[in-house]
């Protein structure tokens, strides 16, 4: 028997799905929930800018047809600067590889092999970095990538009986100790929630908009420096990410708009049953920190009249948007709780201004599947 590792092609598309399905990963068990092939192509063949590229490891013994036994995939993404321009980016997604095979081929570095597949594949298309979120770095140092900074959760709990509920649930293994603990947890967020009171919302020329805008300009007006990298969320990724998903998420979108109806910003919001992300923030240079707090604790008060317990956020500390990000909604009564994921990168080419300290960074980013 012996490892081949290549590029998939998109007839062997249903067997990486049906993979990851009943696959274990080193880091958690098989899904419980089986992803369809429909989601499956939303996730990685309908993308914005073009299909997913995957590459595999398959097992090959004579006289039988191959067995795939791990994958690696990256979407192209377009990150734009703050003077305009355009940079295409690839983003690692869905790393994959059977345990077992890890033990058999111990000899053979499957990850390695299968990103350098990937990673010549994505010089081709132009890309000029690779990113994404992962839980390894050690490994992903390993390859080559940097591993520059981490991200910090945030709560901020509207009712905190439900929200007691609601996190005690996840875990059905807990102790009466571990509940208290909890619930003095909970209780202190929400004692530190209502600071939210005392901001008083400011009366302004600004007008409130439900609707969900392309935020290239906006990122524009709202980058602290002429290096900031922002995520492009044109029409086309808008769709992807929201319109066409296909999982149980709804996004809100909540806006100001100027007296000559250009966004002066946004927060973008998902929301499942009765918990809610601030999935991104973005305010125009010229909106004080007295009116972002002001329409903040209105998008709070509305999430509250739909019955949201439980608000989240995942932000980093990773330069000064983000930081100013984290710093406001602190001052709304967030409470940051730990870290969580490492942001990845590795450059492509050797002429690339790009730092990963320049990149603004937000749950958008994220595939939008939970």
């Amino acid at each position: 028997m012996s490892i081949e590792i290549r590029l998939l092609k998109e007839s062997e598309y249903c067997a990486v799905n049906d993979f990851y399905n009943n696959t274990s990963h080193i880091d958690r068990p098989a899904p419980t929930i089986a992803r369809t092939y429909p989601e499956f192509c939303w996730e990685f063949m309908h993308c914005p800018y073009g299909k997913a590229i995957y590459a595999g490891a398959l097992e090959n013994e004579a006289g039988k047809e191959p067995v795939l036994v791990g994958v690696q995939s990256f979407i192209l993404l377009k990150m734009i600067t703050a003077d305009g321009r355009q940079i295409l980016s690839a983003k690692g997604e869905a790393t994959l590889i059977d345990v077992k095979t890890l033990i058999k081929y111990k000899k053979t570095d499957i990850l390695k092999e299968l990103c350098n597949v990937l990673i010549e594949e994505c010089r081709k298309t132009g890309a000029e970095f690779l990113w994404g979120f992962n839980n390894i770095p050690a490994t992903y140092k390993r390859l080559g990538f940097e591993n520059p900074f981490k991200s910090c959760h945030a709560v901020l709990v509207l009712k905190p009986v439900k929200a007691f509920k609601n996190i005690t649930a996840l875990k059905s293994n807990n102790t009466g100790t571990d509940n208290f603990k909890m619930a003095i947890r909970v209780g202190l967020s929400h004692v530190l929630s209502l600071k939210k009171v005392f901001i008083l919302s400011q009366k302004n020329k600004y007008h409130f908009n439900p609707e969900l805008n392309a935020n290239d300009k906006l990122f524009q007006n709202a980058s602290s420096s002429g290096k900031m990298l922002f995520l492009l969320q044109d029409k086309k990724y808008l769709n992807w990410k929201i319109s066409e998903n296909p999982y149980a998420i709804q996004f809100k979108s909540f806006q100001l708009l100027d007296e000559n109806k250009l966004l002066v910003a946004q927060v973008i919001c998902s929301i499942q049953k009765d918990l809610a992300f601030i999935e991104q923030t973005l305010f125009d240079k010229k909106i004080n920190k007295k009116s972002r707090q002001g329409f903040l604790k209105r998008i709070l008060q509305l999430l509250e009249k739909e019955n949201i317990c439980l608000v989240r956020y995942t932000g980093f500390n990773s330069n000064s948007m983000n930081k100013a990000e984290m710093s406001l909604l602190k001052s709304l009564g967030f409470v940051f709780t730990g870290k969580g994921e490492w942001f990845t990168f590795k450059k492509l080419s050797v002429h690339s201004t790009v730092c990963p300290e320049n990149i603004y960074l937000s749950r958008m980013y994220k595939q939008g599947v939970n």
